[in-house]
This record gives structure tokens, C-alpha cells and sequence, in this order.
């Protein structure tokens, strides 16, 4: 019975050591992803902030130009 009892426990104790090393890779996996994902989400949010600064350019440059053609329209 202790034989049986010993070999039941190294069965689990082997289960469990399998089951953390392939959490360990999981996590190795989803940590990759996540840099992924961070890097990612730096260059979407680099190309936001260049489309929000080239609209506000852009803007300025038609106000500039719609008050021009307003200063000609009163003169």
C-alpha cells in the first residue's frame, strides 16, 4: 500500500511539474505577445499623432486661407 501510495504521489508530483512548465511556456508566449501588441500600439499611436498634426496643419491653412479671401472680399 505505501508502494502504491508513493507511486500515485510521483504520478501527481509529474503532472504538476508538466503542468508548470507548460504554463511557463504560456506565459513566455503571452509576454512575446504583449511586447508585440505594445510595440504595435506605439507605431498606431505615432501615425495618430503625425494624421492629428497634419490635420491641424491643414486647418490652420485653410483658416489662413479663407480669411485671406475674406480680407479680399471686403476690400
Amino acid at each position: 500500500m505505501n508502494n502504491e501510495l508513493l507511486h500515485h504521489l510521483e504520478q501527481r508530483i509529474n503532472e504538476a511539474v508538466d503542468e508548470i512548465n507548460s504554463l511557463r511556456g504560456r506565459v513566455s508566449e503571452l509576454e512575446m505577445q504583449n511586447y508585440e501588441l505594445s510595440e504595435e500600439k506605439n507605431e498606431l499611436q505615432n501615425t495618430i499623432n503625425q494624421t492629428k498634426e497634419q490635420q491641424s496643419n491643414w486647418e490652420s491653412s485653410l483658416s489662413q486661407m479663407l480669411n485671406r479671401l475674406n480680407q479680399m472680399d471686403n476690400n
